[in-house]
């Protein structure tokens, strides 16, 4: 394994997973309260995040810290999050749609199954 010099800057991937999400500063500082120009130095590499920061953007972006400061070159494992997150979501979605029908009447669900056919 590689030494680590803690006095050089590593080249974060924070700019990279800001540019992949799709969102903007904006949106992200409000979504992890982190304050936009903290971000914004983060994304243009003048400085890392610390301890804490690192760990919000990391469960945020849904990688590991190492990955996130630069020092692991593969994309870990624990981008599971974002699918999580979306079959929660579905999963959401079903129970509401269930709850929807089951709450009809006898004609509304005759019609509901005429129209599935």
């Amino acid at each position: 394994m590689k030494s680590i010099d803690p006095y050089k800057k590593s080249p974060n991937r924070i700019g990279e997973l800001i540019y992949l999400s799709k969102k903007t500063l904006k949106q992200i500082s409000e979504e992890t309260g982190i304050a936009y120009p903290t971000l914004t130095s983060y994304n243009q590499g003048v400085r890392n995040p610390k301890k804490n920061n690192a760990k919000i953007l990391a469960d945020y972006f849904g990688v590991s810290i190492p990955y996130l400061l630069g020092f692991e070159t593969k994309i870990p494992i624990n981008t599971n999050t974002e699918i999580f997150k979306q079959l929660k979501s579905i999963n959401q979605l079903k129970s509401q749609l269930l709850s929807e029908l089951l709450d009809l009447d006898n004609q509304e669900k005759e019609l509901f199954s005429k129209l599935n056919e």
